[in-house]
């Protein structure tokens, strides 16, 4: 049997007596992009800091390519495996890209050659540019190539496009692509549901210090009970939202009520933990029902559900 990438048994850690983890558990094999969503304060960061061997754990054992933790100190070889891209990392402002490159290079056996490092990463125009002269997301490249200029087979990126616009976290995303396909697993902690349905092979929701689910993105939103209905209706959004099995209902384009033969109707989106009861209901109190759709919610909608559960907050 294949050694997992990472093999994590019963991890507790607290801070002032707070648990942040509780008896977690979790195995990562090879090959796969996994991200971790959760709340603020979830426990993502730690996690990582304890799986990079910054933050002792209180108890449990912790495992990397079937060693110890603890063994990242004395084992170069270990840590040449593991690329790392945390959240509140910064470097040297008056060093240019390129010096910094040749900095990081110095640190492993056998680096990434840079010309191709700085060609895959976009570096091209800016490698003689002081590292404090570049925006946001050149910013952002230039940390990824230096995570990923080992050589390693296994990358952690915490929160890596927090604060980019549109633009640079989608070219932060293609970097990302080209790593899996390169062989390189990919641990990723987001707090942009997109960013996860993107990019992520398989999604862990993080919540009490312990997992709450783990799956595929669309696991994740079958998980969740809750349907998506649309249709035009004459019934009103106040009686619709009594009944019982019904989270939210929204008025999408009464503009467009105007264009039906029924002037009364309205275009509804209903969330129903049980569709068919609604389905049953809209139908029998509405004979003039149309443009009916139904469809699985977004992750979004499938974390918010998973994340307010009741039944997993104990």
């Amino acid at each position: 049997m294949t050694t997992p990438y990472i093999d994590i048994r019963n991890l507790n850690k607290k801070f002032s007596q707070h648990p942040v983890l509780n008896q977690l558990n979790l195995t990562i094999q090879s090959g796969e992009i996994v991200a971790i969503l959760g709340e603020n304060g979830a426990g993502k960061t730690t996690l990582l800091n304890i799986l990079l061997g910054l933050l002792p754990a209180d108890s449990g054992d912790v495992r990397l390519f079937g060693q110890p933790v603890s063994a990242l100190q004395q084992s170069m070889a270990l840590r040449a495996n593991l690329g790392v891209m945390l959240q509140q990392a910064s470097l040297p402002g008056n060093l240019t890209v390129l010096e910094h490159l040749q900095l990081f290079s110095c640190y492993y056996p056998d680096p990434r050659p840079l010309p191709e490092l700085i060609q895959s990463c976009g570096l091209n125009d800016i490698v003689q540019q002081r590292f404090a002269s570049l925006s946001g997301g050149q910013k952002q490249a230039v940390l990824f190539a230096l995570a990923i200029i080992g050589k390693p087979v296994l990358l952690f990126l915490d929160e890596p496009t927090v604060g980019l616009d549109v633009a640079a976290r989608q070219a932060f995303w293609q970097q990302i692509r080209q790593a899996k396909a390169d062989g390189i697993s990919v641990i990723l902690t987001t707090h942009y549901l997109e960013e996860a349905d993107q990019l992520a092979s398989r999604i862990l929701v993080l919540k009490n210090g312990r997992f709450i689910a783990d799956g595929s993105p669309a696991t994740l939103k079958a998980f969740s009970q809750t349907r998506q209905i649309s249709c035009s209706t004459r019934l009103s959004q106040q009686l619709i939202s009594s009944w019982p099995e019904v989270q939210l209902v929204v008025q999408l384009a009464a503009q467009l009520a105007a264009q039906q033969d029924n002037p009364a109707a309205q275009l509804l989106q209903i969330h129903s933990s049980q569709p068919e009861q609604t389905l049953r209901r809209l139908l029998a109190l509405d004979e003039q029902l149309t443009d009916l759709t139904v469809s699985s919610v977004s992750l979004e909608q499938a974390f918010l559900h998973l994340t307010n559960s009741k039944e997993h907050s104990a």
